[in-house]
């Protein structure tokens, strides 16, 4: 299997300059640079730069595959945006991490799973996933609990982590995710039936009906001409500052609150209760299959001397093709006759067939090695 990685940058709240364009298209001849992104695809070698400096100096979003199944995803938020502690309960193991630097925080999301090891293509998926770093500042940590769902069973079952560790504060919303979010538990390939178990104790997302333009004319009057002053600078993220300084004089909640939990649950818990989930999943497959099974025999049974009939008729042409046909007929029969419990009268009629076409060796053939005795 060829080597292939990607890496792909973006950033957001500000354009790269020519400068820094110039330093980082010095990095590979492979680099594809624009103002607002860099890519570099390798087939051999390896990437000269170190992601995690370029996420310092100059983007706000990384991602990184490999088709060896390593996958990793990136996003710097500046600190003033995110509530730093809250988040930093989610990073478990170095799979997901945080960097906090003088002005920002950058969270780290980094794995590795072999059966993802066929995946070869990173061209469009920073374009699905982007949309995160806009939910992590909004004040949603959904991304930030998948990925612990994720390292958190990893670091169990690497015994780096105790399985009674509970888990971080349960996100609103987990039944109902976004796009970005879905296609975040299919890049880091995480287990649905976790987060399926998981979500049962999520509440569902409200939306905020509150009118924030109603409380802007109750800023004092320094702080609404401090705003304007950052406005007229192009200071990005300045609206999701001001609506936080609005909910507070409205002495609101955020919409994206916590979940109001009676008690949190371990690792082991989860996994436990994901895997009771297959069984009853599994049974209930196994179920429906078994009725499916009866109901066909059951009409089956209605035919059975129409299908005999065609048995016959099948035979009588001697040709190829239409023993084939004969024989699948003849093992629905087999399987009738199971289900009836008349398996003993069915083998009977089929030594009667070989007896009486005993001069066809291509259809004995076919019965015998179809087992139908």
């Amino acid at each position: 299997m060829s080597e292939y990685q990607y890496y792909e940058f973006r950033t957001i709240d500000r354009p790269l300059t020519e400068i820094q364009k110039s330093k980082i298209s010095s990095l590979s001849s492979r680099a594809r640079v624009t103002s607002h992104s860099a890519s570099f695809v390798y087939n051999y070698g390896d990437f000269r730069g170190n992601p995690e400096q370029l996420m310092r100096d100059y983007f706000d979003v990384m991602l990184y595959m490999a088709n060896w199944g390593s996958s990793r995803l990136m996003f710097r938020i500046p600190q003033s945006l995110i509530d730093v502690k809250k988040a930093g309960r989610y990073c478990i193991s170095e799979e997901i991490s945080k960097i906090t630097t003088k002005e920002h925080v950058i969270f780290d999301l980094n794995f590795h799973d072999e059966e993802l090891a066929e995946w070869t293509e990173g061209e469009g998926w920073l374009d699905e996933l982007v949309g995160l770093r806009e939910e992590l500042i909004q004040g949603d940590f959904r991304m930030l609990y998948l990925a612990w769902l994720k390292a958190a069973e990893n670091a169990l079952g690497l015994e780096d982590v105790d399985e009674d560790i509970l888990e971080p504060p349960v996100p609103t919303g987990l039944n109902k995710l976004s796009s970005a979010l879905k296609s975040l538990v299919r890049f880091f390939g995480i287990d649905e039936v976790m987060l399926a178990v998981a979500a049962q104790r999520s509440e569902d997302r409200k939306q905020d009906s509150l009118q924030l333009e109603e409380w802007v004319e109750k800023l004092p009057t320094k702080e609404q001409h401090e705003f304007l002053i950052r406005l007229s600078r192009g200071e990005p993220n300045l609206s999701v500052l001001l609506n936080r300084r609005l909910h507070e004089l409205a002495n609101k909640v955020q919409s994206f609150k916590e979940s109001i939990d009676s008690g949190q649950r371990t690792i082991a818990e989860l996994i436990r209760a994901a895997e009771e989930w297959r069984d009853r999943k599994q049974k209930e497959k196994q179920r429906k299959v078994e009725l499916a099974r009866k109901r066909r025999l059951e009409e089956l049974g209605g035919k059975e001397n129409e299908i005999w009939q065609q048995v016959e008729s099948l035979i009588e042409e001697k040709k190829s093709k239409s023993y084939d046909s004969a024989l699948a007929l003849l093992k629905d029969m087999r399987e009738l006759a199971e289900y009836r419990g008349k398996l003993e009268e069915f083998k009977e009629r089929i030594a009667e067939i070989q007896q009486t076409y005993s001069n066809r060796p291509a259809l004995r053939d076919r019965i015998r090695h179809a087992k139908l005795i």
